[in-house]
């Protein structure tokens, strides 16, 4: 473990968005190219802030910051270490991306979505940088009740239904968080992250042990969109505007995501888990959501919905990879924490861009795409093959970890979940890339209208991630390799 050190850096960078609100507020009416400049603005700062971290996060240095002391051993504090840092990084890289994008996207409700989105990226910090469970619980509460806004953006009677049944699942999931967080407590009387497990040093019986631990992946899990806890995304994702709907699946989720991760690693621990015997449950449990959610994605019509659907099977990969208990594959889960991010954040970005320029969301009725936006379908094609797990693509070498790890935990037949995986992205994928690039187009006249480089540029910028992360960025000798903030993210 490496040294800790007081710092101010914390809490600048958790409450660095929030001066968005300063442009809401003070130039929203008589300056609202300025107010645009400031809201965007403050998401590229938070970034450059976080990736003034690099060095801390290679040496182990760990960032602390106390807030408050709410009663004892209880305190409402952050603290940077290296799997705080590589979520954060992620999380400030791809809101960069989505809120560039909103640009040429929202043009109604400007100052609520702006505010409300840049709200969202400083609680998701607060839960990346959480010092204890408290921090993370009340970061992470705040980050579910104002995306709501968010998802009912457009204000339809769908968006409306959508935004209900998710805080009807937020909330309930908040709850059972809570009595975890109260267990916690309760059995070991600190709720404090140290980089490995504290709650089995206070000689808790394994029955107690396993019921928080039961508790705790039902609360997350929801998030985490765990089958059958799954059921607010189908219904959130189309729903929500084109850049929300990539933070929802390349962010939102794996904030559920992270949850899971620190109580597997901060608050149970490795060896902990292993004795308990959860792994194998676990591993069926995230088996059962990659190959039903696959399905559920082959009969959907609607291209965002598909997509979603994809996202709950997706998701399961990082906690399969978790509860393989192996080196490799936690490797394979956490690189494709950022992995996902980039390929659905590509897809989802593409969605808006077909929705906007095509008018359609319906994958029957994307027959020559490929001539009319070709720059957004290749882009599509990228992070479709990437989902499949293609070589070259960052796709590919999180499938490959997690099959490696299966072997290292001695649990071969589990490669089988992840081939047939493999083969049912390529049934719900291929056929809109066909369709593109190899079917006449439906219309009359065509007409070549690509989206504006506002929206177009950081889809394409998220695209070409999908490759760099899959040559440049996971090959551990070269400078500033993601594998290298990995490797010391792992406690095993």
């Amino acid at each position: 473990m490496g040294r800790e050190v007081k710092s101010v850096l914390p809490i600048l960078i958790v409450f660095t968005p929030c001066l968005s609100l300063a442009g809401a507020l003070l130039w929203r009416n008589k300056r609202p190219r300025f107010a645009r400049f400031v809201y965007v603005g403050s998401s590229v700062l938070t970034f450059i802030l976080i990736l003034l971290l690099y060095p801390r996060a290679m040496n182990g240095t760990v960032s602390t910051q106390t807030i408050l002391e709410i009663a004892p051993r209880i305190t409402l504090g952050f603290r940077i270490d290296t799997l705080g840092f590589y979520f954060g990084l992620l999380l400030s890289v791809l809101w960069v991306i989505a809120s560039f994008y909103s640009l040429g996207y929202i043009t109604s409700r400007e100052t609520r979505y702006y505010s409300f989105l840049s709200l969202n990226l400083s609680f998701c910090l607060g839960v990346a940088f959480s010092a204890n469970m408290f921090t993370l619980f009340i970061f992470y509460e705040l980050m579910s009740l104002f995306t709501y806004p968010l998802i009912i953006h457009d204000e339809t009677d769908i968006a409306r239904r959508a935004g209900l049944k998710y805080l009807v699942y937020s909330i309930t999931a908040g709850a059972v968080i809570l009595a975890a967080l109260i267990m916690q407590y309760f059995y070991s009387g600190t709720l404090a992250f140290t980089g490995r497990g504290t709650i089995g040093a206070a000689g808790v019986s394994a029955g107690v042990l396993k019921v928080i631990f039961s508790i705790y992946l039902l609360g997350f899990g929801v998030k985490a969109c765990i089958m059958p806890l799954h059921g607010w995304v189908p219904d959130a994702h189309p729903a929500a505007p084109a850049p929300a709907s990539a933070l929802l699946s390349g962010v939102i989720l794996k904030v559920g995501v992270f949850g899971i991760m620190r109580v597997v690693y901060d608050v149970f621990g490795v060896d902990l888990l292993k004795r308990l015997g959860v792994s194998l449950p676990m591993l069926y449990v995230a088996s059962i959501s990659i190959i039903v959610a696959s399905i559920f994605a082959i009969t959907q019509t609607d291209l965002k919905r598909r997509l979603a659907y994809s996202s709950v099977g997706q998701v399961s990969y990082i906690i399969f990879g978790l509860f393989l208990l192996s080196k490799s594959g936690a490797y394979g889960a956490m690189l494709h924490v950022a992995h996902h991010a980039f390929m659905k954040g590509t897809l989802f970005l593409c969605s808006g861009i077909i929705m906007h320029e095509l008018g359609t969301k319906d994958v029957r009725e994307m027959d020559g795409a490929g001539a009319k936006i070709p720059l957004t379908m290749i882009a599509f094609s990228i992070a479709a093959l990437g989902m499949m797990g293609t070589p070259v693509t960052c796709g590919f070498i999180s499938k490959w970890l997690l099959g490696v790890g299966s072997v290292e935990a001695h649990r071969v037949y589990f490669i089988a979940v992840l081939l047939i995986s493999s083969l049912l992205n390529a049934v719900y994928f291929l056929p809109i890339v066909y369709s593109a690039f190899f079917k006449k187009v439906t219309v009359r006249e065509l007409f070549s209208h690509e989206a504006p480089l506002s929206m177009l540029l950081p889809t394409l910028i998220c695209a070409v991630l999908v490759l760099i992360l899959g040559v440049f960025v996971t090959v551990p000798g070269l400078p500033y390799s993601l594998i290298k903030v990995v490797m010391k993210v792992i406690p095993l």
